[in-house]
């Protein structure tokens, strides 16, 4: 069973319009191109040093919401969410990009906090 940390905004339900919902794995055995929390073009760069790198996708059902998570789009994001999490067979995390922010400089012996917190994304 993988951990997931994925959040989803939002953003995609304010319309209140059916989601259909896909799930990405990435099997890997160094680098996972699914690590968030480096640069783009770090990323990029080891993406490249891996011969080859897989992407299984699977598509759920077409989610129609209830009257219930049109008029409240975080309930209908959180049941996509724990929908997508009981399907691809994953252990919800609430872990956040800022959390994986500081394990990876922890990882790296960096203990400038304020600036992991406040890096940019590339």
């Amino acid at each position: 069973m993988e951990t997931s940390s994925f959040h989803l905004k939002t953003g995609a339900f304010l319309s209140k319009a059916p989601v259909l919902p896909v799930i990405l794995r990435y099997p890997y055995q160094r680098f996972s191109p699914a690590w968030d929390s480096i640069s783009g073009v770090r990323h990029v760069i080891f993406l490249l040093c891996q011969f080859v790198n897989y992407l299984e996708v699977t598509w759920l059902p077409v989610y129609y919401p209830s009257q219930q998570e049109k008029d409240d789009p975080k309930l209908y994001a959180d049941n996509v969410r724990r929908l997508m999490a009981h399907e691809g067979n994953l252990i919800l995390s609430d872990i956040g990009l800022a959390e994986k922010r500081i394990y990876h400089a922890a990882l790296n012996g960096n203990n400038s906090l304020p600036s992991v917190l406040h890096q940019k994304d590339d």
